[in-house]
């Protein structure tokens, strides 16, 4: 398995995007992840690995409605 690793303004630039989005400016799907690639290209590994690294930075991904 991959090894995500993110800097911490990475971090910080993807927890903002994502927030950016639930809060209706912008399609999650459309969210460049740190990979380069969109959220809706990205495979469910990735995204949850992606997910793991932002919790133990503390960051918070935004809850679905």
């Amino acid at each position: 398995m991959t090894t995500v690793v993110l800097s911490l303004e990475q971090a910080a630039e993807l927890a903002g995007r994502m927030n950016a989005a639930a809060k209706g400016r912008g399609r999650f799907s459309e969210i460049v992840m740190p990979n380069g690639k969109k959220l809706a290209d990205c495979n469910f590994g990735y995204v949850a690995k992606i997910a793991e690294v932002l919790q133990c930075m503390g960051l918070v991904m935004p809850e679905p409605y």
